[in-house]
């Protein structure tokens, strides 16, 4: 069973890359992937946008043979490509407050303080997405080799105003240096 872009039937199937519901006839990517419970393959159903962000590697060659044309297939593209030109930019999930004053950043290794911004990321394994922890805004470039991060973040975070978007746009401004290896050895396999 072939990788598929294709309206959804109903309004029950859920992204794997986001967790929010995919409406009825909105365009879906469908990966391909081993039947976990059973013999043969299975689809699992992503947001367009999600699977352009998280999922590059598959998404692209689907894009490129679509039988119809797919709407923002540039930016769908575009972003794939920058998604497997940058290895860990496909972890991003989600710009979000910090609830608490307890994590910490995946890259240096500091406190993400109470209320600030910090992107959530998630790694995708056995089929699954699985929450692998958050980086401080200001460590994006040197986590994921760029910060040109906010038209993703925008387009994956729900509930974002012009307000927050201009406070992570100067965050993401105010870039941190990647950590030295011995402030933070165990940093460079993060």
């Amino acid at each position: 069973m072939p990788d598929v872009i294709e309206p959804a039937k109903t309004g029950r199937s859920r992204c794997r890359g986001c967790g929010r519901t995919i409406g009825r006839g909105e365009l879906r990517f469908g990966e391909s992937l081993p039947n976990p419970y059973g013999e043969g393959e299975s689809l699992y159903w992503y947001h367009l946008v999600c699977a352009a962000c998280m999922r590059p590697d598959r998404l692209g060659p689907v894009l490129d043979t679509a039988a119809e044309p797919v709407p923002e297939s540039a930016w769908l593209r575009q972003t794939a490509t920058v998604g497997l030109a940058h290895r860990r930019l496909p972890r991003l999930v989600r710009a979000e407050r910090a609830p608490t004053g307890s994590a910490r950043c995946r890259l240096c290794r500091e406190l993400i303080g109470k209320s600030s911004w910090r992107l959530a990321l998630q790694m995708f394994e056995e089929g699954r997405m699985h929450p692998i922890g958050t980086i401080h805004v200001e460590c994006a470039e040197a986590y994921f080799g760029t910060a040109d991060v906010l038209d993703r973040i925008r387009r994956l975070t729900d509930g974002l105003n012009e307000s927050d978007l201009s406070e992570l746009e100067r965050l993401l401004a105010e870039q941190r240096p990647a950590p030295t290896a011995e402030a933070g050895a165990g940093s460079a396999a993060a």
